[in-house]
């Protein structure tokens, strides 16, 4: 007579379906946000997902192993590969939790506190379950303690010249602007730029908006960098934010013009200041050349 081999617990092979379920689930919504533009919240609810069957999975392969222990029926390779791939996909918003005890829980972040840079063409992006689009004060606190170097910028050009200084950071960076709106200096209106930004790994987005307001002398930059999702960003807004000051502080530099074109731009205001005694001083210049 022959021994009929003893078969494995049923829940051991649930829990390695429900290991390899929520694996996939959770690798084709970080594919399907990053490469196709799920909205944030579908392909967060995916993940929560995701982690629920993982810890079902780990619930499965529990039963399994007692039913195991106690009748000596095979099955131990299959709870052991359930248990370490679900664990494996548990630790990955655990240690994104650790990783937000060490930042502020803010997501939005500005160089301006009582009048931040408008989001306006952004408003429009979001969608719902998306942040809203309006500045919270109590942010302001927690970001003074945690990034006092976010300050507004000066530059000393005309307000129209550092607009297209920052446009052309902007665009360095790869931003994807949704909104151009120029200063005007004699109407008195500010120059305005809004963009979307992505971070690398993740893909998150966020949104992003510059002011530009000044005169013919001097211009000062407001910059406002927020996440589209999501309580706290880990430093990335504060971050984005620094980048984009950087690179701006580089278009500057870069043009920075020359001491002949100085001297040039000071004689044609004192000849302008001047009038007709600056018309003869140029004049008898011209001669002795």
């Amino acid at each position: 007579m022959l021994a009929i081999p003893e078969r494995e617990p049923a829940t051991s092979r649930w829990a390695t379906r429900a290991a390899l379920f929520a694996f996939g689930l959770l690798v084709t919504a970080a594919f399907l946000f990053r490469l196709f533009g799920m909205p944030t919240p579908v392909a967060y609810n995916l993940a929560a997902v995701a982690m629920g069957v993982a810890v079902l999975s780990i619930a499965c392969a529990a039963v399994a192993a007692l039913i195991i222990w106690r009748t000596g029926r095979p099955g131990t390779a299959r709870v052991l590969f359930a248990v370490c791939l679900s664990l494996g996909l548990i630790a990955v918003p655990v240690v994104f939790a650790m990783w937000l005890r060490d930042y502020p829980l803010i997501n939005d972040v500005t160089t301006d506190f009582q009048n931040p840079p408008a989001f306006l063409a952004v408003a429009k992006l979001r969608g719902p379950g998306d942040n809203d689009v309006g500045y919270r004060a109590r942010s302001a606190e927690a970001q003074k303690l945690a990034y006092p170097d976010i300050r507004p910028m000066r530059i000393d050009r005309p307000s129209e010249e550092a607009y297209a200084l920052v446009v052309d950071a902007v665009k360095r960076l790869k931003m994807e602007i949704v909104r151009e709106d120029p200063p005007d200096p004699e109407a008195g209106t500010p120059g305005a730029i809004e963009a979307v930004d992505r971070t690398l790994v993740m893909g998150l987005y966020e949104d992003v908006a510059v002011r530009v307001v000044g005169d013919g002398e001097s211009a000062r930059v407001d910059i406002r960098s927020a996440s589209r999702f999501g309580r706290a960003d880990m430093g990335a807004n504060a971050e984005g934010v620094r980048e984009l000051t950087k690179e701006i502080q580089a278009r500057v530099d870069a043009t920075m013009p020359t001491a002949e074109d100085a001297r040039e731009t000071r004689r044609a205001k004192q000849e302008k200041a001047g009038g007709p005694k600056s018309d003869r001083r140029r004049r008898s210049r011209d001669r002795e050349r």
